[in-house]
């Protein structure tokens, strides 16, 4: 990497590496010295802060494993709802969210297991999985509907409403392809997970009749910024409500919000 570059010019070297899911900084040296340079020097720092924040993007962490990023809601990286699928009905928008939400509750279900040694390869994690704790956590929030650690606010964010619109949709429907309808919980989940492999997020493996889908680095460091999140919290309420968890299973408190 040559010296006489400007800040600037390296900033935006590093952030588009982080822009490119499955990069890292073993199989690329310019990629390895600019995160270096990012560590130990402050200004540099501060000029890829700047850089990020200008083009919407959130500078969640940066090691040797490279740079995380996020995306603020104005960003031109943010993926839109109509991106995902067309016709967004309020329906799908809140499917949509409790998907990814219980995707990270499946994957970290306690506060410890987000916590746990970055490095160490967590277990994969299959679409029946996430549609089998769905439906049994579905069962405990409606038993918690009047209680009063349910908040107005909560009842407002519509967490009750998801519950109800998720346990009306078929958990398995093949169409004549052999694929799963995409109105099926266990094919809308596919489709969440399969765009959370497409941005780095997890790696699939097993054959494409049975996949799983194994959580990376990445996605470990984004979800502890998710964990912020009210239905985040519902969620990890009801695990400990349904395994008498002891209160392990808090939740990671953060200012910024941003879109995986």
């Amino acid at each position: 990497m040559e010296d006489d570059r400007s800040d600037a010019f390296l900033a935006g070297r590093l952030i588009q590496y982080g822009l490119q899911p499955g990069m890292i900084p073993f199989n690329e040296p310019e990629y390895m010295e600019l995160v270096d340079r990012f560590i130990d020097r402050q200004a540099f720092r501060g000029m890829v802060r700047d850089v990020a924040d200008g083009l919407g993007l959130i500078v969640v962490d940066v090691n040797d494993r490279g740079i995380f990023l996020g995306t603020s809601n104005q960003s031109v990286f943010a993926m839109k709802p109509s991106e995902f699928r067309s016709g967004t009905s309020g329906e799908d928008r809140l499917l949509d969210g409790l998907i990814q939400i219980a995707i990270a509750a499946t994957v970290y279900p306690r506060q410890r297991d987000l916590d746990e040694d970055s490095y160490e390869a967590k277990p994969p994690i299959t679409v029946a999985e996430v549609d089998q704790m769905l439906r049994e956590l579905s069962e405990s929030a409606k038993s918690r509907v009047g209680d009063s650690d349910l908040s107005d606010e909560q009842l407002q964010q519509g967490i009750q409403e998801a519950w109800r619109v998720y346990e009306s949709r078929p958990a398995v429907r093949k169409m004549k392809s052999g694929l799963h309808s995409k109105d099926s919980t266990h094919g809308l989940i596919y489709k969440h997970l399969q765009l959370l492999a497409n941005q780095g997020c997890f790696t699939v493996i097993g054959s494409k009749d049975s996949p799983s889908f194994r959580p990376t680095l990445k996605y470990q460091i984004l979800v502890k910024e998710l964990a912020a999140s009210e239905l985040y919290r519902e969620f990890h309420d009801l695990i400990a409500s349904a395994t008498g968890d002891d209160g392990s299973t808090g939740i990671v408190a953060s200012q910024e919000t941003y879109h995986a």
